[in-house]
């Protein structure tokens, strides 16, 4: 159980602060330690200096393992997820681009992904 006084999020209207409430069964947490914090590397800086804990993206987890001050633990299965969305209209000539893209940013997240559950074997 995260302790919500150590529990470090990303400032209001964040859809990652929404979605770490979410996963960590909280609704909201009041006189939370936020801070204004607007970039997830700041709270890692935070989390480095013994501030608290956060949560992380998995497309993190590979960077962020290196840090020697900051140990990385998973959720228990089922790890909760996040479903990311790619929108364009449809009268758009780029089509063929935004397909592309989609397909690049879905292959990096999967080799991210196994780069992760490789170094956390």
């Amino acid at each position: 159980m995260i302790e919500r006084d150590k529990l470090l999020l990303l400032e209001e209207g964040h859809c990652f602060r929404d979605q770490a409430l979410m996963f960590c069964g909280l609704q909201q947490i009041e006189n939370s330690a936020t801070f204004g914090v607007s970039s997830l590397s700041t709270l890692l800086e935070m989390v480095a200096n013994g501030l608290g804990v956060t949560l992380i993206p998995e497309i993190s987890v590979g960077l962020e393992s290196r840090r020697a001050n900051i140990h990385l633990m998973r959720f228990a299965d089922p790890e909760p997820k996040r479903v990311i969305g790619l929108a364009w209209r449809r009268s758009s000539p780029r089509k063929h681009d935004f397909v592309k893209l989609g397909e690049t940013i879905t292959a990096v997240t999967e080799q991210l992904r196994t780069q992760a559950s490789e170094h956390h074997e």
